[in-house]
């Protein structure tokens, strides 16, 4: 079943970051307007909570730039490496220094971890602190954010901007924290704290039309077209099973098309289209 109540907003109330719909005060979602879904479940092996924001028509030049704000903090934090035992009070500034850079902040925290078909929120560590000065900051998510990062460590990683009435951004996807192994330069050298990295879990494309390219960096751009090779590889087959077996009586071959097209590397052609 679902781990927790559905976010499904559209336009302004995406602005709302824990919006719920209500039958005399909602908006129906709309091509020229941003969608915002927020949504989770238990499995059993896993529990999940994973947030994507797409553009389904032209989206303003002010969408597009806040939304790829928003994916370049994600994807800074989900590829970096950090030595053992760092606390998610010092992760947090990473996925927050593109939109401060541009001077944006969000609200709520970075990341939290998730339980294993228990709860969808569930201590004892997280990633945040930015939202607030740190004074303000509550006893337990002092707690929380001072709590080391080690392996196993299963958090989302969930940088947004909302911009009160008109729209909201937000892109969140599960992380488990493991040894790097290997795969460092430093890996060579004896080090008294080993480091860590992320692996991505999520296999869900992010929204072509809403990314501008150039406000990427090189790594970025590279980074997301192995996350989008990967994302087809895995994902592909099991939607083309899907199709053979329903004989176009579902969506499966609408959405092997989308992920093809949402899937294609950055260069190709212009992100936008």
């Amino acid at each position: 079943g679902d781990s927790f109540p559905t976010i499904s907003s559209s336009g302004a109330n995406a602005a709302i970051i824990h919006y719920q719909p209500t039958h005399d005060a909602c908006a129906a979602i709309r091509k020229d307007a941003i969608y915002l879904c927020d949504t989770g479940a238990q499995y059993a092996d896993g529990t999940t909570d994973i947030t994507r924001t797409v553009h389904m028509g032209a989206p303003t030049a002010e969408e597009r730039r806040c939304y790829t704000l928003v994916l370049a903090g994600h994807v800074d934090l989900a590829r970096l490496a950090f030595p053992h035992g760092t606390v998610g009070l010092q992760l947090d500034a990473i996925a927050r220094a593109p939109l401060w850079r541009a001077g944006f902040n969000f609200n709520h925290g970075t990341g939290h971890g998730m339980g294993a078909c228990l709860n969808v929120h569930e201590g004892p560590f997280g990633i945040g602190g930015g939202a607030t000065p740190v004074a303000t900051l509550s006893a337990a998510a002092k707690r929380r954010y001072l709590e080391p990062i080690v392996p196993g460590c299963y958090v989302s990683d969930e940088p947004g901007i909302y911009v009160d009435g008109k729209f909201g951004v937000r892109l969140e996807s599960d992380l488990v924290a493991v040894h790097a192994g290997d795969d460092l330069a430093g890996a060579a050298y004896a080090t008294p704290r080993p480091f860590l990295k992320f692996d991505y879990l999520t296999k869900v494309p992010f929204c072509r039309a809403l990314i501008d390219v150039t406000l990427l960096s090189p790594a970025q751009r590279d980074w997301l077209d192995d996350f989008h090779a990967a994302c087809l590889r895995d994902v592909a087959p099991l939607l083309e099973a899907r199709a053979r077996q329903a004989s176009g009586e579902d969506d499966a071959d609408a959405a092997l098309a989308w992920l093809r097209r949402e899937c294609r590397p950055l260069g190709d052609g212009t992100a936008g289209s």
